[in-house]
């Protein structure tokens, strides 16, 4: 383990400060909240219905993530809480490493890291006698004036900037088109990869971006219970008009007024420059 005082002098100290905040909701349909997340040093241990962690400040580098245990799986809720556990344990190694690494070992980095939560997902499958057990990941590393992003499945990262969601991770949603009154309609089916995949018959393969930040950038992390109601105009304008806290119960609210049939989480982190 890395002793406190030698991780204190590892980490320059940064022209940027974060704000952060998080709401999880269970929605309106589901007897269990199958989603999890990493927020600072916190996750959802027990699983709870709804979680509300007020905006708090936070110095970088730091690291944040949301999980979406598969409700069509087995064992989705403790899918997404093992990866949320892995993740909380290693993500401040994880840190140390980016900061002194060129882009290619960085990538490699995340592919371990993706490929370490995955089998630690199956190994739970197997352990409880199901076949097969599922979670999505999307996570943000934030350092320096950089963010790193890394995620599999359907959860979603949104940068916002001006009210504008400007960028968007890569979703593993398999979307079907059928013509529904002689119109053209999307529909959402399964995912073409996850945590808890069998990588001897199907390649995991992380979606991995690099941005610049500047100030008063805005990460908003999700689930698809909230994208599937609300678009990311929406999210953008809600996200610019409002206090931190205010934008994501509206955005909860929205959700669950248009359905709310599945799980919601909103984490949304707030890039500020020191004083």
């Amino acid at each position: 383990m890395i002793s406190e005082m030698f991780w204190n002098r590892l980490f320059k100290t940064f022209d940027y400060t974060l704000h952060a905040a998080l709401i999880s909701d269970i929605g309106k349909k589901r007897v269990e909240n199958q989603d999890n997340f990493c927020f600072d040093e916190f996750i959802n241990v027990n699983k709870a219905k709804s979680v509300r962690l007020k905006s708090q400040n936070f110095a970088l580098p730091g690291a944040y993530a949301i999980m979406d245990g598969m409700g069509g799986e087995k064992l989705g809720a403790q899918a997404s809480l093992e990866a949320a556990g892995f993740f909380s344990n290693i993500k401040k190694n994880i840190l140390e490493l980016l900061q002194r690494l060129n882009a290619d070992e960085r990538e490699r980095v995340f592919y371990s890291l993706i490929h370490s939560m995955n089998e630690k997902v199956c190994q739970m499958a197997i352990k409880n006698h199901v076949q097969q057990s599922g979670t999505t990941f999307c996570a943000v590393f934030l350092i320096e004036n950089r963010a790193y992003i890394v995620s599999v499945g359907d959860s979603k990262i949104f940068l916002i900037r001006n009210g504008k969601a400007v960028w968007q991770n890569e979703s593993d949603a398999i979307n079907t088109a059928i013509v529904e009154n002689g119109r053209k309609k999307w529909i959402k089916g399964g995912l073409s990869q996850f945590l808890g995949m069998d990588t001897k018959e199907y390649e995991l393969i992380p979606h991995i971006n690099e941005l610049n930040l500047k100030t008063e950038d805005k990460f908003l992390l999700c689930s698809d219970g909230l994208t599937d109601y609300v678009s990311p105009d929406e999210i953008g304008m809600t996200v610019k008009e409002n206090t931190m806290e205010n934008s994501m119960d509206i955005l909860l609210k929205l959700a669950l007024k248009r359905g709310g049939r599945d799980n919601i989480t909103i984490l949304r982190l707030d890039i500020k420059r020191k004083e």
